[in-house]
């Protein structure tokens, strides 16, 4: 049974047979920040790097934008390492005999260097290829800063001071249960009162908690309640005034159209890691469009790799809201790529060049990488 998102994709890779090699780099770079969610801290930000290399020479790049502990998802960064080298690699070079189930991030980072690597060869651009079937896309895109929890209030104003000034479009609080958070959107909203504000909960909220926040007027509320819980979600969205937007919830095609039946939410987070790649995202984002609910691009704090991906989602016209998205130099020193960086009007500027349009570059690679393994049938 073939159920997560790219799987279908990832099994006709397989058979094609024409992946010479896989390089995977654990990677870990810094993040300027801390970043603090409902779901946990993170200090570094520790993904895998994937870089497949084709039999008519063509390689491509794509990023696995796991955490470093199983506190988001199921997945993880050590796991989806040991998973790409000890199952999905040896099954895509022959040596294995089953389809791995599961694991969306670690399958989509996998169809990404394979798409990529196919586009790079025919110098076609990775958003020009989506656009292609989706509508034309933008050359930049309106953001999102999104800031972490804080007890510091004073602190988190002139946070949000600093990315207004640097030309978010909207602002989006993480924020738990606890009354400090509910105080702390509070104290933003009183700051700006025409300010575009949203709320992402991780899935930890209560109905209590997301009442509070129903009054302070945001562009939506993401993933109050947990994940598999539409049913809940549904009522909470007949209750608030607010629209809700889903997150972690939505799967898969076949979820949203659960949540649409249900009356679920009005706004989906579309990641293309837990979609099956960019394409899968594409034609998730442009159901939900059609369905009428709002959509964005959400960032898993990614490497300039997996950003990059992303931007190309975010700049089709079924993505009608900012996007998570942000620039090399709000997360690191040194990006792994060239840095992704945003126009005179604070619009984040989308990669035109073949494939995915950026490209690792060699010393930071090396300089960031934890472990590091080569694959190909020679070798085995």
């Amino acid at each position: 049974m073939i159920s997560s998102p790219g799987a279908v994709e990832l099994a006709d890779l397989a058979e094609r047979r024409e992946v010479a090699a896989v390089d995977l780099w654990w990677v870990s770079l810094p993040l300027l920040n801390v970043h603090r969610a409902a779901h946990g801290i993170e200090v570094d930000r520790q993904v895998v790097v994937v870089r497949l290399t084709l039999a008519d020479g063509s390689e491509g790049w794509g990023e696995c934008p796991t955490l470093s502990r199983p506190t988001y998802s199921n997945e993880y960064t050590a796991a989806a390492f040991a998973l790409l080298r000890d199952e999905v690699v040896p099954w895509l070079l022959g040596s294995a005999g089953a389809v791995p189930i599961g694991h969306p991030m670690a399958v989509a980072a996998v169809i990404t260097a394979h798409l990529d690597a196919r586009l790079r060869s025919s110098d076609t651009a990775l958003v020009d290829r989506l656009a292609s079937n989706h509508g034309r896309p933008a050359g930049a895109v309106a953001r999102t800063s999104v800031v972490g929890r804080t007890d510091d209030v004073d602190r988190l104003v002139e946070v949000v001071a600093e990315r207004i000034a640097q030309g978010a479009a909207m602002i989006k609080l993480k924020a738990g249960p606890q009354a400090s958070d509910i105080d702390a959107v509070a104290a933003v909203r009183s700051t700006w009162p025409d300010l575009a504000l949203a709320v992402d909960g991780n899935g930890t909220l209560d109905v209590r908690s997301a009442s509070m926040l129903d009054g302070l007027g945001l562009t939506y509320l993401e993933q109050p309640l947990p994940a598999d819980d539409l049913v809940g979600l549904a009522g909470l969205a007949r209750r608030l005034s607010c629209p809700l937007a889903l997150d972690e919830s939505v799967t898969s095609v076949a979820v949203l159209e659960a949540a649409l039946a249900l009356g679920s939410g009005s706004v989906v987070n579309v990641k293309p890691a837990r979609l099956g790649g960019p394409r899968g995202a594409a034609g998730l984002a442009r159901v939900a469009t059609d369905a009428g609910w709002g959509v964005f691009v959400g960032g898993m704090l990614e490497t300039g790799v997996g950003r990059a991906a992303a931007l190309a989602v975010a700049a089709l016209p079924s993505v009608t809201l900012p996007t998570d998205l942000g620039p090399s130099s709000h997360y690191f020193s040194h990006d792994l790529t060239e840095s992704l960086e945003c126009d005179g009007e604070g619009r984040l500027l989308v990669p035109n060049g073949p494939g995915i349009g950026v490209t690792p570059d060699e010393g930071r690679l090396a300089d960031a990488t934890v472990r590091h393994h080569r694959s190909s049938p020679q070798a085995r």
